[in-house]
C-alpha cells in the first residue's frame, strides 16, 4: 500500500510565504507588533514651530452703563417691588433748525419802509402845493399896490409868455412900488394851475419872455420855506437896469420883474410877495 505524501514543513520549505518581487517586504508578525514596530523610527519627543507671537491686542473700554430709572405716571401706585424695566434706547437727538421767519419779516418790514417813504417823499409836494390861489388884493410888507393903467397893460403883455391851454389854468396880474424908493416898480404875473414838472416849464418860460424884453445870465436861487423852483436874471425895464425872478411849484407859475433891484435883494422881495399873495389848498 502505498504513502501519501509528507507535507509538513522543511528547512527547505519555510513556514512563512516568501515574498517574490520588487517591492518591499511587509513587515511579518502581528498586527500589534507591526504598529509598535512602525513606531520606533519616531522622534522621542514632538517638534515644535517657533510662530511669531501675535500682536498685543488693545483693550477696549467697556461700554458705559446706562442706568435706567423708571418713570411712574401720575395716577399709578409705586413700582412693585424687583421690578426693573427693560433696556429702552435712547431718545434720537434732533438738530435744532434754525428759524428763517424773523429775517424774512425783517426784509419785508425794510421794504414796505422804504416803499412807503419813497412814495410819500415824491407825492407830498404835489398835494401840498396844489391845488393854489392867488390873493392879488393882500398886501405885502415894504410894497404899495398900483392901480394905474400902464402898470397893468406892461404886466398883461409879459404875461403871455407863461400862459397855457390848461383847462384849470386861472391867470393874475399886479404891480407894486417900494415905499422907500418911489421909482423902483415891481410887476408880477403868473397863473395857477397844475404843473407837473415846475423846473422844466420855468426855464420855458424864461426863455419864451427873453423875446419880449432882455433877459441873461440866469441862475438858480433860493426858493425859500415854500418850496419849488426859482431862478433870476438881469434885465432892463424903461431903460433901467432890472432884475427878473420867477418862482414855479406843482401849483403856481409865475414872474416878477424888479426894476433897480439887484438879484439878491429881487430873490428876497420875491419870496416875500410870494408868501403874501398864494394861498394852498
Amino acid at each position: 500500500m502505498t504513502q501519501p505524501p509528507d507535507e509538513s514543513p522543511t528547512q527547505r520549505q519555510p513556514a512563512s510565504p516568501t515574498w517574490v518581487g520588487s517591492a518591499a517586504v511587509p513587515p511579518g508578525g502581528s498586527r500589534r507588533r507591526r504598529q509598535w514596530e512602525d513606531t520606533l523610527d519616531l522622534p522621542s519627543q514632538p517638534r515644535t514651530l517657533d510662530l511669531p507671537a501675535a500682536p498685543p491686542q488693545r483693550q477696549q473700554p467697556p461700554p458705559p452703563r446706562i442706568q435706567y430709572v423708571p418713570v411712574v405716571p401720575p395716577g399709578y401706585g409705586p413700582m412693585p417691588p424687583g421690578y426693573r424695566p427693560g433696556p429702552f434706547p435712547p431718545p434720537p437727538q434732533f438738530r435744532r433748525r434754525r428759524r428763517k421767519w424773523p429775517w424774512v419779516m425783517l426784509f419785508l418790514l425794510v421794504l414796505c419802509a422804504g416803499c412807503c417813504g419813497g412814495s410819500y417823499a415824491w407825492a407830498r409836494p404835489w398835494w401840498v402845493q396844489y391845488p393854489a390861489s392867488v390873493n392879488v388884493d393882500a398886501g405885502v410888507a415894504g410894497l404899495t399896490r398900483l392901480t394905474d393903467a400902464g402898470s397893468k397893460k406892461t404886466a398883461e403883455q409879459l404875461q403871455t409868455a407863461l400862459t397855457s391851454d390848461h383847462l384849470d389854468e386861472a391867470g393874475f396880474t399886479v404891480a407894486y412900488q417900494d415905499t422907500n424908493d418911489g421909482r423902483a416898480k415891481i410887476l408880477v404875473f403868473g397863473a395857477t394851475r397844475l404843473v407837473t414838472d415846475p423846473s422844466r416849464d420855468l426855464e420855458a418860460s424864461l426863455q419864451k419872455l427873453g423875446t419880449k424884453i432882455q433877459v441873461q445870465n440866469v441862475r438858480e436861487v433860493d426858493p425859500g420855506v415854500l418850496g419849488g423852483e426859482q431862478r433870476c436874471a438881469a434885465s432892463r425895464l424903461d431903460g433901467r437896469a432890472a432884475t427878473v425872478c420867477g418862482w414855479a411849484d406843482h401849483g403856481v407859475i409865475a414872474i416878477a420883474v424888479f426894476a433897480g433891484k439887484t438879484v439878491d435883494e429881487a430873490s428876497r422881495s420875491m419870496q416875500s410877495i410870494r408868501a403874501a399873495i398864494v394861498n394852498r389848498g
